[in-house]
Parts: structure tokens; sequence; C-alpha cells
């Protein structure tokens, strides 16, 4: 017998693909770019959308050939609308003697996206798998009754945090991160708060009415132009799960 599976579960269970795309691109040679994972976890997202009630809707830099390297999450649950300027990191292979080697210290970079988020929340999203030379930190954070290591697919951790580490080493990093899927509570509450250690007054903050403007105005060409211009952005992408309804376990596999 199959039961309705929670925002939670959904979550967890897209880090779980997420883990498991990149395991399969290394034993056939490839290395999944951040770009690349990104877009993958949105486009799977979007494919799941009519039989789970939830909305993704995307533009891109793909589009207008806009340089931009961060993208814009507009986020609502039934709870909560969150702004967030998100910059993606991935893991190394253990080939490469590094961790998060696309994350430079001395590059300002961490400075930059906060700097660059305005009244958005500046979020980290780390794409994990299972062969980095430090994986096996990946562990806890998972709760019951979440099992095996699959869900640090995708991790976030609050943008000042990792400034304020001047480091790319996971060990340092990870006691900053919480599985994306901790972004809600068990009954799909927000729970951004407690996830990235921010106060409520940044969480309402981030959704400013330019910002809300999107929701009704994401396909309207020429003004999603000029907001990605504006914000210097790679894409926007409005993740709506005010309507989420889950359906059944065996159609999230």
């Amino acid at each position: 017998m199959t039961a309705s599976i929670t925002l939670r579960d959904y979550l967890r269970r897209r880090a779980a693909w997420v883990w498991n795309e990149q395991g399969h691109a290394f034993k056939r040679g490839l290395a999944l770019q951040e770009e690349t994972l990104t877009e993958m976890l949105l486009l799977r997202m979007a494919r799941d959308q009519a039989k789970h009630g939830l909305t993704v809707t995307m533009f891109n830099k793909t589009e207008e050939g806009i340089n931009g390297a961060d993208w814009e999450w507009i986020v609502r649950t039934p709870w909560c609308d969150l702004g967030l300027r998100v910059q993606a990191k991935r893991l190394y292979h253990s080939s490469k003697g590094s961790d998060y080697g696309g994350l430079d210290p001395a590059s300002g970079q961490s400075g930059k996206l906060i700097a660059n988020a305005r009244t958005c929340i500046p979020l980290y999203v780390f794409f994990n798998h299972d062969h980095g030379s430090n994986s096996k930190l990946l562990h806890g954070g998972g709760e019951y009754p979440f099992r095996g290591r699959s869900y640090w697919g995708c991790s976030v951790a609050c943008a000042k945090k990792v400034e304020a580490e001047k480091s790319n080493v996971l060990s340092k990093l990870k006691k900053h991160m919480k599985p994306w899927h901790r972004l809600v509570t068990s009954s799909g509450k927000c729970a951004a708060k407690s996830a990235l250690g921010i106060d409520l007054g940044e969480a309402e903050r981030s959704m400013p009415q330019d910002r809300r403007d999107v929701f009704e105005r994401i396909r309207e060409r020429d003004f999603m132009s000029l907001y990605i211009i504006e914000r210097d952005l790679a894409g926007v992408a409005i993740l709506d799960f005010s309507d989420f309804r889950g359906d059944r376990c065996s159609a999230l596999i």
C-alpha cells in the first residue's frame, strides 16, 4: 500500500535524484557542472508539477544571452514566500583532491553573492554525491524516516555563514549546511529561519513588491529580460508549492 507524500518527502527524493545522477555521470567519465545540475533539477521538478500540484516556472539566460552566475528562486508555500539569491556549488570528485573547488575563498565571490542579493536571502546550494574525498562526512540530518545519505544530494547554507568561514573545505562548511528538505517542517510549514539561521524579518524582507510581481509576469519577456539584466542573474525560477498535494510515493521514483 502506498501513501501520499509530504513536501519534505518530495524535496528529499529530489535530493536523492541529484546525488544519484552525479554518481551515474562519474561512472561514465563525466562531471556535471553546476549550471547543468541546476537546470536538470528545475526541469525535473517542472516535469513533476502536473501530478503533484506544484508549479515551476522559469526564465533563464539562454533565451537572452545574459551572463549572470546566480539564480533567483522565488519559493511559495501555504505559509510563507521566500526570495532567494542562489549560487550552486558541486562537490568535486575525489580525483580532484578538493572539496568545493569552484568556491574560491580568495575570489570574493561569497561577498559578491551577498552584496548582489539586495533584499533576497543569499544562499548556497551544494550538489553532493558519494564520490568526493570527504563524502563520508555527509551523514546525520536526515531524521526518521529518511535513511541513506542521499538526502545530502541538495544541501543549503546561508551565504553569510559560508563567507565567514573563508574556506571551501567540507569539514568546515558542513556545520552550516542542512539537507534542503529541512527548509520545511514535517507538516510542510516554512522552516527557513531555523535551517538557514536567519531572522523572521529577513524572510519577510525577501519578498518586496517587485519580486511579487514576478509571480504574475514571469511569462512577459520584456519585463523578465529587464529584470534579470538589472539583477545580473542567470535566470529566475518560481517554485510554487502552495497547492502541493503529493500524489503517491511510487510516482516519485
